[in-house]
């Protein structure tokens, strides 16, 4: 049984399902469609709504996975059958800015958002280790 140190755990889960991964050091695996995907919805949001990381560190009361959670959510009710089109209660912002489209953009709107949370975050850590 080999040991693997808990930093590498994720990693390793991604290699074991075959998610087209590399270690550090290794040659950038290449993406899959739905990571392209999400990757391409992001970029969408910044160029095209002006949502950059500077408008993004506003949200500092959980706003940015709060809204991943309603698209994710919708896109589960969606595989459920269920037509609900209005966001969850958590959703952070006024109703225009809801547009979940169908379940997949939903999806890829949740993925966006919570890799936005993510930059917002490191960003957050970076601004206050340089302070």
């Amino acid at each position: 049984m080999a040991i693997i140190d808990k930093k590498d755990q994720p990693l390793q889960a991604l290699k074991q399902h075959e998610y087209p991964v590399a270690s550090p050091g290794e040659e950038q695996a290449e993406l899959t469609t739905a990571a392209r995907d999400v990757l391409a919805e992001r970029r969408r949001q910044v160029e095209v709504e002006g949502f950059s990381l500077e408008h993004d560190s506003q949200y500092d009361l959980g706003e940015l996975p709060a809204a991943a959670a309603c698209y994710a959510l919708f896109a589960q009710r969606q595989v459920l059958g269920l037509r609900k089109s209005e966001p969850d209660h958590a959703w952070p912002w006024n109703l225009g800015w809801w547009k979940p489209g169908d379940a997949r953009s939903a999806l890829l709107k949740a993925g966006a958002l919570i890799l936005a949370e993510i930059e917002r975050l490191d960003h957050q850590e970076q601004e206050s280790t340089h302070v």
